[in-house]
């Protein structure tokens, strides 16, 4: 059997254990890398249950962001599920609380919003550099050189820091199989309800039961909310050597963050020469040898790192995820990446046209680099979705 159809590396054998959850089927779309997602049946789920026919989906993507995936029949959506879960409705209570949570505990949200900011700050850097070449009478004094140089920096900055926070994201996914969600009696019941008969049929997230950093939970009945944490999970910097050996460096989504931030920290040198007083003072041979060659590289690993984040939650190598927000995460920063790659690609042309070019892409792959930023922060504020399976 291949790696990616088996859930046996030392991380997944914890989950296993742990949840003493019964593995109906695991895949992954590339035969030598870890499965990306496996589906969970709790034991003794039979037909008298009210919870039966739900079922938990394990994705790789989703662990490491804290989120939980419910996988509910069509039929029972209705009676087993909290109004509010599924629909218009659940995505509208999703952006607010992309706009009223301030989750400073989660990492998933600090990464989300330092790429969002940043690329934010680099869309401004995009006109600053662009609009005095395409409508110079808009141009005040070194706009380009002060305006679009210290932009740079902040965003290249903040977009550092973001790609570091990826790999402690990656190395501190849960590894104990914490559903995150009270299936009837079989996730959440205590003794005094099963005494007094009070039992809620419906399913709701789970909280106290998860031992994510990311720490979901509920601010009220039936309203999905952000929570400090308090169970106190051990947080690690890095892995062990043993979990490294057997299990990240199998790992797609490990491997695409390890990715990602190495491209940051290249692509940092570029945000840096960019500071007025470095760049205006720093020879072309120099700029194409280290501030072009930087972005250049920065940019390669940007688009390679999208590929992987992308393939990490497509069913096979070969087939797209639509359905999916990791994989228009995932394709948005691929488009950026491919923008920034095609900026500094034009660094080493020298013709008018060719800083026009170079400026415009930073513009529009800036904005591609938004729009995945934005919808990431989303992703990390989702902390419960719903699937609705065909019945």
């Amino acid at each position: 059997m291949s790696q990616s159809h088996q859930f046996s590396s030392i991380v997944h054998q914890r989950i296993q254990k742990n949840t003493e959850a019964e593995i109906t089927s695991v895949s992954g779309p590339v035969l030598f890398f870890n499965p990306t997602q496996a589906l969970l049946e709790k034991p003794n789920n039979n037909k008298q249950d009210a919870a039966a026919g739900l079922r938990m989906l394990w994705r790789a993507r989703d662990n490491r962001k804290g989120r939980h995936m419910l996988v509910v029949p069509s039929h029972q959506a209705k009676n087993d599920l909290p109004p509010g879960f599924t629909g218009t409705r659940a995505v509208l209570k999703g952006i607010w609380r992309m706009l009223t949570v301030y989750a400073w505990w989660d990492v998933s949200w600090w990464i989300a919003v330092l790429f969002t900011i940043g690329s934010a700050i680099f869309v401004l850097c995009g006109f600053f550099y662009w609009l005095p070449l395409a409508a110079p009478s808009t141009e005040f004094h070194d706009e380009a050189l002060i305006a679009g140089g210290v932009t740079a920096f902040v965003g290249a900055t903040l977009f550092t820091i973001g790609g570091v926070l990826l790999i402690v994201e990656a190395t501190n996914e849960n590894q104990t199989g914490c559903f995150g969600w009270a299936l009837s009696e079989l996730f959440s019941h205590t003794k005094s309800d099963l005494e007094t008969g009070k039992q809620d049929n419906r399913a709701g997230p789970r909280p106290a039961d998860c031992e994510h950093h990311h720490a979901n939970g509920l601010h009220s009945k039936g309203q999905p909310q952000l929570q400090h944490p308090e169970s106190g999970r051990k947080w690690e910097w890095w892995p062990s050597w043993n979990e490294l050996t057997t299990h990240y460096f199998r790992e797609i989504g490990f491997w695409a963050s390890i990715t990602e931030a190495i491209g940051a920290i290249i692509f940092y040198i570029s945000g840096i020469m960019a500071l007025p007083g470095i760049y205006d003072n720093t020879s072309q041979p120099v700029l194409w040898g280290v501030y072009w060659l930087a972005y250049l590289i920065g940019g390669i690993l940007f688009v390679t790192a999208s590929l992987l984040y992308m393939l990490e939650v497509q069913p096979k190598w070969y087939k797209p995820a639509p359905k999916r927000i990791g994989w228009w995460i995932g394709t948005w920063n691929l488009l950026g990446s491919v923008g920034w790659t095609l900026s500094a690609s034009f660094g080493y042309c020298s013709t008018s046209w060719c800083g026009y070019q170079s400026d415009l892409s930073l513009l529009w792959a800036s904005i591609a680099f938004l729009i995945g930023s934005a919808l990431l922060w989303y992703e990390a504020m989702d902390k419960h979705p719903v699937k609705i399976a065909k019945a």
